[in-house]
Formats: structure tokens, C-alpha cells, sequence
């Protein structure tokens, strides 16, 4: 495996030039604290998601194959609201229902 060291010193020199204090010192203090930032934006987001339901996750997973963030259904008036539903309430039961055909055809298949 070949690391591509021009990039590696583009987005260093990059990310440390967008890495400034509101004093105008820059370094690796700064670069670490932006970094614990995202970790700590990181780590909140995954743990959001492991605290969903199977079903919120399938429902998330959906609405993100619509293109819909949670932010912009929220924003939705609740006739659009309920038409997203459906929507993701038919794209599941077709994937359930295709789910069952492999299945199906895989068994069939076995015998």
C-alpha cells in the first residue's frame, strides 16, 4: 500500500491554516482541540444512533434513500408528513416482500 505523501501534506497544511484561535495563534494545541470537537460531535451522533429502535433506523435509512433529513421533516406540515410515512412504510414492506422471495427461491433452490 502506497501513501500518497502530497496529499497527506496538503490536507495537514490545510486543516492547519483553517485552525485558528480568535488571539490568532495557531498549532498543534488548537489542531487537538478542533479534533476533540469533532470526536466529541462524532461520538454524540453514534450514540444517538445506537439509542434508536430497529425500526427508527430502518425509518432513518429510508428517509435518507428519499433524501429527507430528520431537520427537514420535522419541518414538513403534517399532511407531508404523513405522505413521507407511507412512502417509507411501502419501501419497506417491498423490501421485506423481495427479502422473502430470495429467501424463498434460495430454499427452493436447496432442495
Amino acid at each position: 500500500m502506497k501513501i500518497d505523501t502530497n496529499a497527506l501534506s496538503s490536507a495537514l497544511a490545510a486543516s492547519s491554516s483553517q485552525v485558528k484561535k480568535s488571539d490568532g495563534n495557531t498549532g498543534f494545541g488548537a489542531i487537538l482541540k478542533q479534533a476533540e470537537t469533532k470526536q466529541s460531535a462524532a461520538a454524540a451522533e453514534l450514540e444517538k444512533y445506537v439509542k434508536m429502535t430497529p425500526a427508527e433506523r430502518m425509518t432513518q435509512a429510508m428517509m435518507k434513500k428519499l433524501g429527507i433529513s430528520q431537520d427537514k421533516f420535522d419541518a414538513m406540515s403534517p399532511d407531508q408528513q404523513a405522505a413521507v410515512m407511507r412512502k417509507v412504510r411501502d419501501m419497506l414492506k417491498q423490501e421485506m416482500e423481495e427479502a422473502a422471495q430470495k429467501q424463498g427461491a434460495a430454499a427452493s433452490g436447496a432442495v
